[in-house]
């Protein structure tokens, strides 16, 4: 072309679908069936067809792009970047820096310092000790010695002389004790229970009374089962005292210590309360099953009637289980005159049976527990002095926390919510000095979540190495707790849904480790005393207030230091005024301070630490979707934390709005690329679809069980009559049957017998 080295050629794809079209008509003369079955194949045959030509022409979509061919056989593509569109065309990679929402002002005090606060929880200075409001000697000795405690704190130093004072007073009354997370309340009505009983002990040892055939003297009753085998633990530590040290007194140990909790045979749980347990703990419904089918439970003798974290039993809809609990103690527990017959040699026995509400948190519907289960109720307060509970007002009542605890929000756009957690995670456990002394807990809202979490921070540095798919949900299944691959720490996990064996060895093994980090759900925040934790992390912001409470009392207990840090989106800004209302005050922090974490000390690069960020996200992000079953646990992750952010109080919901969710970004927080479509209907619709189809299986079974047995038996009936000569037979069996299908059966068995 005019001595032109270059030669250029438009090319045009070809337009296959007269092709698809012959040979869909030509597959489907073959096909016999009705048009419904034409219509499914048609269909699966169509897509079977789209997508091996998108193999095979993956890059030469119709289109007219200009190639430059030159004599040295070199190609350029005016259109490469269509082209690369082309690859990938399903997956789209966002920016996490990018089209984020717009972070309130909110001022940012680099060098503040909060007011050096005295420890509020911590045991009191001055002269006041366990010895002088009356408890035993070898009591106090043997809790010093097993417990490391030796001083009261605020709370036991005002409730303890109170719950014992009805000793030498012929009144007993019920007693409300409210104070701040990690004050001691547990041992505040242990220690008045395990004295008395002491005490009994010596008076009337010697007349063959005291046995755990007595049956159940003191009920705990707890939210949750970890709560319940905390306190049998210290439980046990208070009654195994060993030989005195002040006198040669030697105590029988009669005493016997138990739960029942669920999780294991209910035969195993009946067993021991026949044989008698003196002091039971137990979860409610479970009490309430044994009170009213176990009749060789044994409570007329009962004396203490304790709920632990009261509020929290309500608000777990245990209301009516608990009047029902009530009623039926009323009816089996023994009038006082009796009492005083059996056991009048001693003082310390109890007139009558003493209730006791412990909580952190009191409100309306404790009040109105205690209006038709208390008598003579007082009041007792952590900061306040003892009164009467009519006295103090709901509206006057303020949420405690901890003085010295730090307390931190962090105001996140979602797509930075992954990201900024294990830049927080990282730091923390940076130094080497932080690897044996540093316990985090991290809250979140749903048990899919804790999952999702624990797989992704304990299995994503190593994506590499997993490629079966199979291994993943074995490794979730088997391993709840182990090391991480991203953070040089263990990683634990415990929510609801785990086996009662597996969250009381989870919770066992955290409790004892130096460090680690426990990805949990708010079943760990009520009541339990995990020791040595240093910060809380609510990457989740709590249900209701009183959750928040009781989630950052996990950590500064009796009088330790201690930090908790919130998560929060831009749009629930609101909710640190919601805290400040409470007297719960928090110091913000940029996320960007936090993100620079994990960057080097290299500050050429003021971006750096996106870069890093970046990388971090899209690892996660490639961990989610190399394989099927890690996908599947994002979106169900996903789906229960949007169905969980809509139960938020009414109060709150103005702040907590899934309309105010970007789902996308939500997304993104879970190593998602996009946001699953129906993803909350699907996974409810799977649920009843697996229940539908068992239903139909179970249905086909039994029809088809009624079938063969029937067609049994018509054989042998059928057989009967034609062989046996001696029948008397029927017209029926002469003829046969009047149905075709019968009569052609009729006519082969005889023919074989001719």
């Amino acid at each position: 072309m005019d001595g032109s080295n270059n030669l250029i050629l438009n090319l045009v794809t070809e337009n296959s679908s007269d092709n698809e079209r012959a040979s869909l008509r030509s597959k489907l003369k073959n096909i016999g069936g009705g048009w419904k079955e034409k219509k499914k194949i048609r269909k699966f045959l169509k897509k079977e067809i789209q997508n091996n030509s998108t193999d095979k022409h993956k890059f030469f979509q119709k289109s007219t792009t200009t190639i430059a061919v030159n004599n040295n056989n070199s190609i350029q593509e005016n259109n490469l970047n269509s082209q690369k569109n082309l690859i990938n065309k399903s997956q789209i990679i966002s920016s996490i820096f990018s089209y984020n929402p717009e972070i309130p002002n909110v001022r940012y005090d680099n060098n503040s310092k909060q007011m050096d606060h005295k420890p509020s929880n911590a045991p009191i200075d001055d002269t006041s000790s366990f010895k002088s409001m009356g408890l035993d000697n070898d009591l106090v000795e043997n809790m010093k010695n097993k417990l490391g405690v030796e001083k009261p704190t605020n709370i036991q130093s005002k409730a303890i002389p109170i719950l014992m004072s009805s000793i030498n007073k012929n009144v007993e009354f019920d007693v409300i004790v409210q104070s701040e997370t990690g004050s001691g309340k547990t041992l505040t009505y242990l220690l008045p229970i395990v004295h008395r009983l002491i005490n009994i002990t010596i008076d009337i040892q010697n007349n063959g009374l005291l046995s755990r055939s007595i049956g159940t003297l003191a009920i705990i009753l707890t939210p949750t089962r970890e709560l319940a085998i905390q306190v049998v633990s210290v439980l046990k530590y208070l009654i195994n005292i060993p030989p005195s040290k002040f006198t040669s007194r030697h105590l029988n140990h009669w005493i016997v210590i138990g739960n029942v909790i669920g999780g294991e045979k209910k035969q195993s749980e009946k067993a021991r309360l026949r044989k008698g347990i003196n002091i039971l703990v137990c979860t409610p419904g479970r009490l309430l099953d044994h009170l009213q089918n176990t009749k060789s439970f044994l409570v007329k003798n009962l004396c203490w009637l304790i709920l632990d974290e009261a509020d929290r039993l309500l608000e777990l809809g245990f209301e009516e289980t608990l009047q029902s609990i009530i009623k039926i103690l009323d009816e089996k527990t023994i009038n006082s005159e009796t009492k005083n017959q059996i056991f009048s040699s001693s003082k310390f026995w109890p007139k009558r049976r003493q209730i006791i509400l412990c909580s952190a948190t009191l409100k309306d519907d404790v009040k109105r527990l205690a209006g038709y289960t208390l008598f003579n109720p007082i009041f007792i307060g952590g900061n306040d002095d003892f009164s009467f509970i009519e006295e103090k007002s709901e509206k006057n009542a303020k949420f405690n926390t901890p003085n010295q605890l730090k307390q931190s929000y962090i105001i996140t756009p979602a797509k930075l919510r992954l990201v900024t957690l294990t830049a927080i995670l990282k730091s923390t456990f940076k130094q080497i000095r932080n690897l044996m002394n540093r316990k985090i807990i991290v809250f979140v809202s749903c048990c899919d979540s804790v999952d999702f979490h624990f797989d992704l921070f304990m299995n994503a540095g190593k994506i590499n190495e997993l490629d079966d798919e199979n291994s993943d949900d074995d490794k979730l299944k088997n391993n709840d707790q182990s090391i991480s691959t991203i953070i040089p720490a263990k990683i634990f996990r415990l929510h609801g849904d785990l086996t009662q064996n597996v969250r009381t060895e989870i919770f066992n093994e955290f409790s004892r480790s130096n460090s680690g980090i426990l990805f949990c759900t708010d079943v760990a925040a009520r009541g339990l005393d995990l020791p040595d934790v240093a910060e809380i992390i609510q990457y989740d912001p709590p249900t209701d207030l009183k959750d928040y409470v009781h989630r950052v009392g996990r950590t500064a207990r009796l009088g330790k230091e201690g930090e908790a840090i919130l998560f929060i989106l831009p749009s629930e800004i609101e909710y640190i005024n919601v805290l400040k209302s409470q007297e719960i005050f928090a110091e913000p922090v940029r996320v960007e301070t936090l993100l620079k974490s994990l960057a080097t000390q290299n500050k050429r690069n003021k971006n750096e630490y996106e870069v890093v960020a970046t990388d971090i996200q899209l690892n996660f992000e490639r961990y989610v979707l190399s394989n099927s079953k890690r996908t599947t646990l994002a979106q169900k992750a996903y789906s229960s934390h949007i169905r969980a952010y809509a139960t938020h109080v009414s109060t709150e919901k103005h702040i907590f709005h899934v309309k105010k969710l970007h789902l996308g970004h939500i997304a993104k927080s879970f190593g998602l690329r996009e946001a699953p479509s129906n993803v909350n209907n699907n996974l409810v619709s799977s649920k009843k679809l697996d229940n539908k189809n068992d239903h139909k299986k179970e249905k086909i079974f039994n029809k088809e069980k009624k079938n063969s047995y029937d067609d049994q038996k018509n054989i042998k009936k059928r057989n009967f009559e034609i062989m046996n000569e001696f029948s008397v037979g029927n017209y029926g069996s002469m003829i046969g049957p009047t149905t075709k299908r019968k009569r052609k059966g009729f006519l082969q068995i005889s023919k074989e017998m001719y």
